[in-house]
């Protein structure tokens, strides 16, 4: 008996022996270094280690911003992350094209495992007919406001036009009501209004082909028109948008100071967390207003976020299971039970399983016509690096829409030439 006892003990040190001996190490980079989601993927990265006792998974998590500057540095060197966070459009095409990130479609076909995915979620890692990557959240871009701050302005409508969307800011003005929480510090928040504004001033098959840093020129008047238009709003934000953080904004937004905020559906959470008890029990949400321009007014901005591997991993097949665990089924139910985001899986929560704000905002997602990148996802970088530069200075009153996209046209000029 003691010696079958012996010979099993020693046999599970060999094993466990074998196990890290034939273990592997991936690098896992992600972008939120936050007291909430970085417990989340440590968690996550445990529970997956324990059933691939063959895999260690090495986090490392980097701010939005710094984020952005070290990929771009890090990809193709030895200190590639195996696994890494992404925005699709441009900004993943132009490491696709370089050949830094793995074409992952044979395995998502082959197995089944596309079917797993709401497809309208997954179809944005999509380049050139073949996927690069699965989503992590699902987002989109609506126009949250407070209903107790209307009805003592005496707005007793949701606009649906550009035209009522003018007409309640002005009658929130006039009761002394600053109309729009708005930061700028950091120049995505203006790209979110602006994308918006473009997808809805210019023809569809203008702006996507201006989208493509090989094509694009921006010269379409539409590109002017939206930008008139967003300077209509500019006397609603409140003072300093330039100065102010997106986060800070939305803080003064819960806390009564302004009527409405153009927020991203994975920020209602924080609703629940950072919001006084009486905001919480009166807050609505409508889409971006119908502007009247010959672009698709059915759109939603927003596109999901997600991960892919880099093309350079030595370990593909433990990558592509690390990968698969992080989107999928189980892992998706978590994040949204501890950190608030929705992934892109199909049928992931009945509707009694999250609050209606949450649900109503993720139906306006999946049942979008179809969903508008953010602007500066969308760009070349350098395009982006002009264009944000630019819009910041509009916003300050230093400079036009019309000068604006002329410095824009320059430099998709310079981009289009390399291409």
């Amino acid at each position: 008996m003691r010696r079958g006892l012996l010979i099993l003990m020693v046999f599970a040190i060999l094993i466990s022996t074998f196990l890290v001996a034939q273990q592997v190490e991936l690098k896992f980079l992600h972008r939120w270094p936050d007291p909430i989601n970085q417990p989340f993927f440590e968690n996550v990265v445990k529970d997956f280690e324990a059933l691939n006792p063959d895999i260690k998974v090495n986090i490392q998590a980097i701010s939005n911003d710094p984020f952005k500057e070290k990929i771009k540095i890090v990809l193709g060197t030895s200190e590639a992350p195996d696994v890494f966070f992404t925005w699709p459009g441009e900004f993943t095409n132009r490491f696709i094209r370089a050949g830094r990130v793995m074409d992952i479609t044979d395995a998502l076909v082959s197995t089944g495992w596309i079917d797993d995915f709401v497809y309208s979620q997954l179809e944005p890692f999509m380049y050139e007919g073949r996927f690069y990557g699965t989503p992590y959240r699902i987002d989109g871009k609506v126009f949250m406001y407070n209903r107790l701050l209307f009805e003592e302005a005496g707005v007793d409508f949701v606009p649906e036009t550009w035209e009522e969307f003018l007409v309640a800011c002005e009658k929130l003005n006039k009761a002394g009501i600053t109309p729009i929480s708005f930061g700028n510090e950091q120049p995505w928040a203006i790209s979110h209004y602006i994308g918006t504004l473009n997808q809805k001033s210019v023809p569809e098959d203008v702006w996507l082909k201006d989208l493509d840093p090989a094509k694009g020129t921006w010269d379409h008047p539409g590109y002017v028109e939206a930008l008139k238009k967003f300077t209509q709003l500019i006397p609603y934000f409140n003072q300093f948008p330039n100065a102010i953080k997106h986060a800070e904004a939305r803080a003064n937004f819960f806390a009564g100071k302004s009527a409405m905020m153009y927020v991203e559906i994975v920020e209602i959470p924080y609703i629940y967390t950072d919001a006084p008890v009486e905001f919480q029990e009166n807050w609505g949400m409508f889409v971006f207003p119908n502007t009247g321009g010959p672009g698709n007014q059915n759109y939603l901005t927003g596109y999901p976020e997600g991960f892919v591997i880099s093309a350079d991993t030595k370990y593909p097949e433990q990558a592509l299971r690390f990968l698969k665990y992080l989107t999928g089924r189980e892992v998706g139910r978590r994040e949204f039970a501890e950190v608030g985001y929705l992934n892109g899986i199909k049928n992931l929560f009945d509707k009694d399983e999250v609050d209606p704000g949450t649900w109503d905002a993720v139906q306006l997602v999946l049942e979008a016509e179809a969903m508008a990148n953010w602007l500066d996802s969308s760009l070349h970088a350098r395009t982006w690096d002009v264009y944000s530069v630019q819009l910041q200075m509009l916003v300050d009153g230093v400079t036009t829409p019309e000068k604006v996209m002329q410095e824009v046209r320059k430099a998709a000029d310079r981009v289009r030439a390399e291409f």
